[in-house]
């Protein structure tokens, strides 16, 4: 993680892909939230699952299925984000779904704002998970995998 704090409107994403012949995780979208991160301030962690329902001839999401998947992380981030209520800060595709990893001030506050955000639309493929995170252990633990994977080898 750098040292820059963290400016939601300027996002700073480190994306890891892993070959398409594993079986578990193939992309991770991390955003650089800096080194002195608030996480009490955002001690709700919060789990979007998406469930692909349209798959290509390769087993990846349709076009169609991306555009709904983006065009519903965008609502998701305009609702959330103007008021730093959450904070987007994972995204990890996988074969079958997508999971988004959000960090909010309020439990109730982004359930309500969730679903203000899926009204927009048809019902999505989706399902919610909470945990309690004041240290933001569960973030910590995929950026420090992440800058280790990425730092140059020794030689």
């Amino acid at each position: 993680m750098s040292d820059n704090a963290s400016n939601p409107a300027e996002p700073v994403w480190t994306v890891v892909q892993q070959a398409a012949a594993d079986d578990g995780l193939h992309l991770l979208r991390l955003l650089d939230v800096g080194v002195n991160f608030p996480f009490r301030n955002y001690p709700e962690r919060f789990s979007i699952l998406w469930e692909f329902t349209e798959l290509d001839a390769e087993g990846l999401p349709s076009a169609a299925e991306l555009t709904r998947m983006k065009d519903f992380e965008n609502a998701l981030c305009a609702v959330m984000q103007a008021d730093h209520a959450a904070l987007l800060v994972m995204v990890f595709t996988e074969p079958a779904h997508r999971e988004f990893i959000w960090l909010a001030r309020n439990k109730s506050a982004f359930t309500n704002r969730l679903n203000t955000a899926e009204s927009l639309g048809a019902k999505l493929p989706i399902t919610l998970d909470h945990e309690t995170d004041t240290q933001g252990d569960f973030y910590l633990s995929y950026a420090t995998k992440v800058v280790e994977r990425l730092k140059p080898a020794a030689g």
